[in-house]
């Protein structure tokens, strides 16, 4: 298969590397060609598409891993008037709902088809191939796509037409982040309790409030209280943003998770926003200390 992939972030690299070992070759693109994972991949044997025009024109699936809707959109308008008649785009990143649908109309106009295939599972998961796809779009494209999207993952999943795809990713990142805001609201009730984290946090990892939140955060973030990391609360509010316009879009009221987007939205506001999400538990330990503060 000749593929190119368009976007080489954190999520990009391990995939574009999957697909490289896989496939036996891979063509790559991104905006800033001096960059650590686009020099691995070059050196691993992935060529760097000098002109992306020819990279277009030459491709039979094109994959794209971009940070937001204005990207794609971006993006997409470029590589359009290049693309090969009967060509495929699959699209990992998670952007609107409605913006896939878009972009599923514009390209089936240049004979090409569109897929929004978002995906779940975190870098690590980019890297070993193990992601979580969630498709969208025309049937058959899919099961065609399908040996390449078993590159990257081994739970794919066809969600229905155009759109769906976004949709599903949605309804994941729901489930993640207010989870998350939960376990950090947890530890922070923990700590005020005296509670050894440690020790919780073992008792819990065999216990019914055993969550990927929990596993994921306690032990390499909360605990040592350090919250650097690869992807930051930027992404994820981004995700909240289009989670909230969804529920408005379709009519369904979603006030717990609104709830939980209020504390990132505070995270967002006070700088934080390169951090790991778990940081907000630094956000509410301020709060809880406003507060006390303040009945003195």
């Amino acid at each position: 298969m000749n593929i190119l992939f368009i976007g080489i972030g954190e999520m990009g690299f391990g995939m574009a590397k999957n697909i490289l070992a896989k496939n036996g070759s891979i063509t790559i693109w991104n905006r800033t060609r001096e960059k650590e994972h686009v020099n691995i991949l070059i050196n691993m044997g992935a060529q760097f598409a000098s002109c992306l025009k020819d990279a277009v024109s030459n491709s039979d699936f094109i994959c794209l891993n971009l940070s937001n809707d204005t990207a794609v959109l971006s993006v997409c308008n470029d590589i359009i008037p290049f693309i090969k008649k009967n060509s495929s785009i699959i699209d990992f990143s998670t952007i609107s709902p409605d913006t896939a649908v878009k972009m599923c109309s514009l390209f089936a106009e240049a004979q090409a088809f569109y897929m929004d295939c978002p995906v779940s599972g975190g870098s690590q998961g980019a890297l070993s191939g193990t992601l979580t796809i969630m498709a969208g779009g025309d049937m058959n494209i899919f099961e065609t796509a399908k040996p390449l999207l078993e590159m990257c993952g081994t739970n794919i999943q066809y969600m229905g037409p155009s759109g769906l795809g976004q949709k599903a990713k949605l309804i994941n990142q729901l489930l993640t982040w207010v989870n998350q805001a939960v376990v950090c609201e947890a530890m922070l009730l923990a700590e005020k309790s005296g509670i050894n984290l440690s020790s919780l946090y073992t008792a819990l990892s065999t216990s019914w409030g055993r969550s990927w939140m929990l596993e994921r955060s306690v032990e390499k973030y909360i605990i040592p209280n350090k919250f650097e990391a690869p992807s930051g609360l930027e992404l994820m509010v981004k995700d909240f943003n289009l989670i909230t316009d969804m529920a408005d879009n379709i009519g369904c009221e979603i006030p717990i998770s609104r709830k939980a987007k209020e504390i990132y939205d505070q995270a967002m506001k006070e700088g934080l926003a390169k951090k790991d999400p778990s940081v907000i538990i630094t956000v509410m330990r301020e709060n809880l200390k406003r507060s006390a503060d303040n009945e003195k």
